[in-house]
């Protein structure tokens, strides 16, 4: 596990999403991510990416800017915009045993996330949303918690 921290910015486009996504499965890969977490991690990173590409910039795309802390134990993606306030963390929980029809449309994409990333962060810091997400690893490589199973 190679320990690094580093910044990249990428244009808030759906066309950058793919670039985004594999840049950080490969910066997670040298941070030691199990091969088994690391669709995980690419699921989360899609998800924040694609919501802030759709929504937080709403007049003009912008940018997002991904900041990568890999330490002995964790591998940290903080994705920062500077659009729409959003704390996605506040969104009510979905309700997934309600009947597809009574269901509210939104808010299974940080559902997931929350299952699969063993901690969420949201700040909003000098006008920027900030949404941290970690990973911890354990011993050889294995998540803390042994199980990151979405069901």
């Amino acid at each position: 596990m190679a320990a690094f921290a580093e910044t990249a910015i990428f244009p808030a486009t759906l066309d950058a999403c793919p670039r985004i996504i594999a840049y950080v499965r490969a910066r997670g890969q040298d941070a030691g991510v199990p091969a088994t977490r690391l669709p995980h991690l690419e699921l989360a990173v899609e998800e924040v990416v694609v919501n802030i590409c759709r929504y937080a910039y709403p007049a003009t795309p912008g940018e997002v800017t991904v900041r990568l802390h890999a330490a002995a134990g964790s591998f940290r993606i903080a994705l920062t915009d500077n659009g729409v306030p959003f704390n996605p963390l506040a969104a009510d929980e979905p309700d997934i045993h309600a009947a597809l029809a009574d269901r509210k449309v939104g808010g299974l994409g940080i559902y997931f996330i929350r299952k699969v990333i063993d901690e969420v962060q949201y700040q909003r810091v000098d006008d920027r949303n900030i949404l941290t997400l970690v990973m911890r690893l354990g011993q050889e490589g294995e998540p803390c918690n042994g199980s990151h199973g979405i069901g």
